[in-house]
């Protein structure tokens, strides 16, 4: 069966399987087709591709004899609300590649919820791919990408308007829209709200998106300021120290301004985050690398809050997926009506360091099949105290990738050490 899904969505680069217009057109008229969609909302971001990609999704489901409702350029999370909460719509597609680079792209499927379609739908789609007998034929719906139709637009703001105390705001904070979905969309907003969020990397050229900018590359956030990625969904800063604020450190401040009870992260979420929750009291859940599995961990838990440490941080109560803009509203709310700057963030929540290993491997065996390895974990974390190591192999390269987080960095560089004199002298 051919493998089309990764951990969000179908991504790839442009021009290669499965980003090629016959590939596109092929899975969504599979999508718009097996799962009786009528009404199909479709959206993108600034890549270059993001114009033949959309003209190819456009025509598959009009082929099809439903309905594509085009949103145009915007973030994600915008599409996600628009569809879960709008009863015109029973699914959407987003073409994105996210934080990738311009000559990557993608789509990120969405069921009537608003919510990335689950695996055994992506799995039905990976069937039918192979079997599906087609004539591509793609006309040119679209000229220009760069638009937005506001009449939706405008139900996001209204919607998340009511979650968010927007006259408690009077200071922003710069906002890095990292050339990509934001771009266009950040300038209604200011102008619905009222406000001026000072955003910059707003001009997208089409090969720009994520291009040393945005939450992909916070090294190059500007201090004091907060970052998007390409499409949207994550959300970064960086204070004015130039201390960086991941989804981890978004995660403990919002849970203490929040007052919850149970909190989800992911398999690489900072130990520090285990730590915070197990001290105040609240429970904390893991779960595997992606937005869609925190979701669903949320909501069989009933928990309202949950993320992951490159930035993806969902609030159920305001949208159903990582919602970068959302969520900047609501720290910029805490810290105003606290009178706090992003220090506080980044000071009162720190994180344990880490380092990564990274073993080049022959072929991608069970951990517990490399012999003696887990028994050197288990000695090594007696050692690391409230830290763990964690090792996990790369989806797309032979490697195997060992986290190590400690609270001190002298047990750190001591099981880095000993981990890297394992596998000198074991085979894998």
């Amino acid at each position: 069966m051919t493998k089309l899904f990764g951990t969000d969505g179908i991504r790839g680069k442009t021009g290669t399987f499965p980003i090629t217009e016959e590939d596109i057109f092929k899975v969504t008229l599979i999508y718009s087709t097996k799962f009786k969609l009528k009404n199909i909302a479709v959206a993108w971001d600034t890549r270059e591709s993001s114009l033949w990609i959309a003209n190819a999704v456009i025509s598959a489901i009009k082929l099809s004899n439903k309905n594509a409702v085009l949103l145009g350029c915007i973030p994600t999370p915008v599409l996600s609300y628009i569809v879960g909460n709008n009863p015109l719509f029973d699914g959407g597609i987003m073409i994105t590649a996210s934080h990738n680079p311009y000559n990557h792209n993608g789509l990120k499927f969405f069921d009537k919820n608003g919510e990335k379609i689950s695996d055994g739908l992506e799995k039905a789609i990976e069937e039918e791919f192979d079997n599906f007998d087609n004539t591509t034929h793609i006309e040119n719906h679209i000229q220009d990408q760069l638009f937005i139709n506001t009449e939706y637009l405008l139900e996001y703001f209204k919607g998340i308007k009511k979650h968010i105390k927007i006259s408690a705001i009077k200071r922003t904070i710069p906002l890095d829209c990292a050339n990509g979905a934001c771009s266009l969309f950040i300038k209604t907003a200011q102008d619905f709200f009222n406000l001026d969020f000072k955003p910059y990397n707003i001009i997208p050229d089409g090969k720009n998106i994520n291009k040393d900018c945005g939450a992909a590359n916070p090294e190059h956030i500007k201090p004091e300021s907060f970052a998007f990625d390409g499409d949207g969904d994550r959300i970064m800063g960086k204070d004015r120290e130039g201390n960086i604020i991941n989804g981890d450190h978004i995660l403990m401040f919002l849970s203490d301004f929040l007052k919850v009870k149970k909190l989800v992260g992911t398999v690489m979420t900072n130990s520090a985050v285990e730590v915070f929750c197990k001290e105040r009291g609240i429970k904390f859940f893991r779960t595997p690398v992606g937005d869609r599995f925190v979701k669903e961990k949320m909501k069989e838990t009933g928990a309202i809050l949950g993320g992951e440490t490159s930035g993806h941080t969902i609030f159920s109560p305001i949208n159903k997926t990582g919602d970068g803009f959302a969520i900047y509203l609501k720290l910029i709310e805490i810290l105003n009506t606290q009178s706090l700057y992003l220090e506080h963030i980044s000071k009162n929540y720190p994180l344990f360091p880490q380092t990564v290993v990274n073993i080049k491997v022959n072929s991608k065996k069970p951990i517990n099949r490399i012999k003696g390895f887990v028994p050197l974990i288990k000695e090594l974390e007696k050692q690391l105290g409230d830290g763990r190591i964690f090792p996990r192999y790369s989806g797309t390269e032979n490697i195997l990738r060992i986290l190590i987080e400690s609270r001190d960095e002298k047990p750190l560089k001591f099981a880095r050490k000993k981990i890297i004199e394992f596998f000198n002298k074991t085979e894998v």
